[in-house]
């Protein structure tokens, strides 16, 4: 494994300071950015076979993609992408983009229609490809995942999802996650050997994908109390947004007691219909998906939320006073390493966990009254 040292924002979110009056009123004033961490780069490269590499023998499966076909399919959803910014058109994102990532594009458009300044918080897979995880299943749908280079100099990579419904259909992808800062990633099959496919209900690991991306939205809501065993590691996007809940509470409660002036909850579900999971070397599992979450603020009888003029999200609502609730709605794809069923934890008598490993958020909207 190398390791490259990248830095950026990634989790873009204009979480805005907010701070009560005594009493009757609440008053937001400037805003203030938080981003969310940074990563680093952590691409892992498998050791190449014995030279000259030949790959696997005709009786071993084989990888169902070539690092060329690889290399297309990446090219063509980052011009994909960047065609549909350019215009905020999400029709230019088909075929390469489907799913998740047009519905979240469609309300990032619609965001910076009314306040142009949400068009930086987009995230933006570059075209080079760094690492390819191909499946070694015929059958259909097949899935692979990219590790692929920030559209950015300097960036920090992508595991971008990719999936092909039938043999008539093109490679597409319904989303990408960016790499975590400072976490270990795991490490992946050598493209001529290819990985075999995970599903979401596969039982041979430490817990199935399912009940994994469950896990992480309950403790992404509700904290380390929904995760009593402790199988879910830390990782910068859960240590940031629970950091952003907790300073906009307090700022919310200045001056008097605990949630006497509003109260903020966020609260995270998984989507269903989104998923790829592809086996490591080690036997655990490298896989995606996508969760939505929404953040309320309560404000409390006798209260008003009131933001300054520049307030970013203000100016989607098109109000800067509230006195009932303020909310904000978002998407997330994010990417787990699973390990195998009965793995040992990385220090002596420590149990496996769940590692989370990339996430990208992206900001669908916001509502107040």
């Amino acid at each position: 494994m190398t390791r490259q040292n990248r830095s950026t924002p990634v989790w873009k979110d204009p979480q805005m300071t907010s701070r009560p009056v005594p009493r009757r009123g609440l008053f937001v004033g400037a805003g203030s950015l938080l981003a969310a961490g940074v990563l680093s780069a952590c691409a892992s490269e498998p050791e190449a076979p014995p030279a000259p590499p030949k790959g696997p023998s005709a009786a071993e499966p084989t990888p169902v993609n070539t690092v060329e076909q690889f290399e297309t399919y990446v090219s063509e959803v980052n011009a994909a992408v960047l065609a549909a910014d350019k215009k905020a058109d999400v029709k230019k994102l088909a075929p390469r983009v489907t799913g998740s990532a047009v519905t979240f594009r469609k309300s990032a458009y619609a965001m910076i229609k009314k306040a142009d300044e949400w068009a930086a918080f987009l995230s933006v897979p570059g075209e080079s490809l760094i690492v390819p995880m191909t499946t070694v299943t015929a059958e259909f749908p097949r899935v692979a995942i990219a590790l692929v280079e920030d559209s950015k100099k300097d960036g920090v990579p992508y595991f971008m999802a990719l999936q092909q419904a039938d043999a008539q259909s093109p490679y597409i992808s319904w989303g990408w996650a960016q790499q975590a800062v400072g976490i270990e990633m795991p490490q992946v099959p050598n493209e001529l050997v290819g990985a075999e496919k995970v599903e979401v209900d596969s039982e041979d690991l430490l817990m199935t994908p399912a009940k994994a991306l469950a896990l992480y939205a309950k403790v992404l809501s509700n904290g380390d109390e929904d995760d009593p065993d402790d199988l879910l590691a830390d990782d910068p996007f859960k240590l940031e947004r629970h950091e952003q809940i907790k300073t906009e509470r307090k700022e919310l409660n200045a001056g008097v007691e605990k949630d006497e002036a509003a109260t903020v909850k966020e609260t995270y579900k998984v989507t269903d219909e989104e998923f790829v999971g592809l086996r490591t070397d080690d036997g655990g599992a490298i896989v995606m998906g996508t969760l939505t979450s929404t953040r309320t603020v309560s404000i409390k009888d006798g209260a008003t939320m009131r933001y300054a003029e520049d307030n970013a999200y203000t100016k989607v609502i098109g109000s800067k006073e509230f006195t009932k609730e303020y909310v904000r709605t978002y998407g997330a794809h994010v990417a787990l390493f699973i390990p195998a069923k009965g793995a040992k934890g990385a220090k002596k008598g420590a149990t496996a966990q769940v590692q989370p490993i990339g996430a990208t958020l992206t900001t669908l909207g916001a509502t107040g009254e």
